[in-house]
């Protein structure tokens, strides 16, 4: 179970990416179109907000294509061309359905909004946005790694492979189309009433959420918490200029959009606040491991955490950083989380509005469209302050306190060589690590080429699965120039890398003759 929500988050992780980006024009859209800004400027700023909407309001076919392509083993342009496919007779499946069903729902005086339905693509169906697409992807990728190598005999070729996975989805499609028509109404009040329940919660409901989704990062699953509340009807519903958005970070985006009609920001932002603690909780951390480091190593650490830090900061990519300490002391983990839960309840209580779901860039441009009195971002950077020195005050004492063996306080093993002489341990394992790239070492690590099963990555880690989990050398992973760390969990296998896991990734698949 823990395996499978691990590839849906890693793969459902894919669009979200591309949102920052959308996120970015769109904050520019906004700009471009101040009655300040010359005419040819602002018909510029509305045909880019008109292409970022384009986007927007179509999440759920990206999400399909994202997940589908991602979890499909093998063949993964034809997996992704059957999820477009998919997608497009689900919804004319489904809309027939409805209308020969005397299902179809009457537009209102706000449209569709309250039936239930909505329409995608030109189609009417039963409104459950990015769900639908994340639903059809995971079913499309298992029938298409369950068929697509299938073969038959030459003269029935042209229905093998990827066709038969197309074949046996059409169905499939269609019995889901049939059944989602009267299942789906049902889920999505129990969606509503547990949104409700969360949001009823108040601060107590803010602080879990975000202790949440700073405690589950060594798992992988963080994505699985904070990913409904940020793009469903889980983290809540809003009507904006005549359109219905569903999640936190969605109704955002869709508030920047339209911010000459908006007066105050949808409650819903308080799913949106989990980047607080990368704005400013990085540097604080870094300059405590730094101060308790041995005054032998402080350079080394500097070295090592500094960068992370700043990654963290300004792009609001953090493992790199957490994975320096995390595994030296669950402890901190623990009081770092708790500090992030307080922190987002804090500023939610203060009434500070402040969208901040990645790092600087992300804030600041975000949040640069909207006036400082909606935002309230002046109690927002004077909380962050404070809530950075309590965050070094912190882990500092606790470091100190217990002794913690954080980055460079790590006591220094010698072994005893064959002449008698005392050696660094560390020297030995440099030695081997000169005699291979890090490419050779991550298959040697993973327990050689035949041991390696299927390779992906999400945003900072290298995630493999692995035939024989007792063949893999965690040591050796460890040594990796670009390894923040190293997390198993019987046969999947995280190597953290950073920001730099994409290309790392293709090498590796490159060198190992995969796609």
């Amino acid at each position: 179970m823990k395996e499978a929500m691990q590839k849906f988050s890693r793969s459902a992780i894919i669009p979200v990416k591309f949102m920052a980006v959308m996120g970015l024009f769109l904050a520019f859209s906004v700009i471009m179109q101040l009655e300040v800004m010359p005419s040819f400027i602002q018909q510029l700023g509305l045909l880019i907000k008109s292409m970022m909407d384009g986007m927007l309001n179509n999440l759920a076919l990206i999400f399909c294509i994202a997940i589908t392509s991602s979890m499909a083993k093998k063949n993964k342009m034809e997996a992704g061309v059957l999820s477009v496919i998919v997608f497009l007779i689900f919804l004319a499946a489904n809309n027939a359905w409805l209308t020969t069903h005397g299902m179809l729902a009457k537009e209102g005086a706000m449209g569709l909004y309250g039936t239930g339905q909505g329409y995608v693509l030109g189609f009417q169906v039963v409104d459950m946005n990015v769900f639908l697409g994340m639903i059809l992807g995971c079913v499309t990728a298992y029938i298409h790694n369950k068929f697509s190598e299938k073969q038959f005999i030459d003269m029935l070729s042209i229905y093998a492979g990827p066709r038969l996975a197309f074949i046996i989805m059409i169905p499939i499609t269609l019995v889901l189309a049939i059944i989602l028509s009267y299942v789906w109404p049902v889920i999505n009040n129990g969606i509503e009433s547990l949104s409700g329940v969360i949001l009823g919660a108040g601060l107590f409901g803010v602080f879990l959420y975000g202790f949440g989704n700073r405690f589950l990062i060594p798992t992988g699953l963080h994505h699985l918490l904070w990913m409904p509340f940020c793009f469903t009807a889980i983290g809540g519903t809003a009507e904006i200029n005549g359109q219905m958005y569903t999640g936190a970070v969605n109704i955002f985006y869709a508030e920047m959009a339209n911010v000459g009609t908006i007066t105050t920001l949808d409650p819903s932002l308080r799913f949106a606040l989990f980047g607080f603690s990368k704005v400013f909780a990085c540097i604080p951390i870094a300059l405590a491991l730094i101060h308790c480091a041995k005054k032998s190593r402080k350079d080394e650490v500097k070295g090592m955490v500094l960068p992370a830090a700043f990654v963290g900061t300004v792009a609001g990519i953090t493992e790199a950083l957490d994975f320096t300490f995390l595994f030296a002391s669950p402890l901190l983990w623990f009081v770092h989380s708790l500090l992030a839960g307080f922190s987002e309840a804090l500023i939610w209580g203060l009434g500070i509005r402040t969208f901040v779901k990645d790092g600087i860039i992300d804030t600041v441009v975000s949040n640069s469209v909207f006036s400082p009195s909606l935002t309230k971002v002046y109690l927002f950077v004077l909380v962050g302050l404070v809530m950075s020195v309590v965050w070094y005050v912190v882990f500092v004492f606790l470091i100190k306190k217990f002794n913690l063996k954080t980055p460079g306080r790590e006591e220094e093993l010698a072994v005893v060589g064959v002449n008698g002489q005392e050696t660094n341990v560390a020297s030995i394992n440099e030695a081997q690590v000169n005699q291979q790239g890090d490419i050779d070492l991550v298959i040697s690590g993973l327990g050689g080429a035949e041991n390696i099963e299927e390779i992906t990555n999400c945003f900072t880690r290298l995630r493999v699965e692995v035939k024989e989990p007792e063949k893999v050398d965690k040591v050796l992973l460890e040594k990796i120039s670009l390894c923040k760390g190293v997390v198993m969990n019987e046969k999947n296998v995280q190597v953290i890398i950073g920001m730099g896991v994409q290309p790392f990734k293709e090498e590796v698949c490159e060198a190992l003759g995969l796609e």
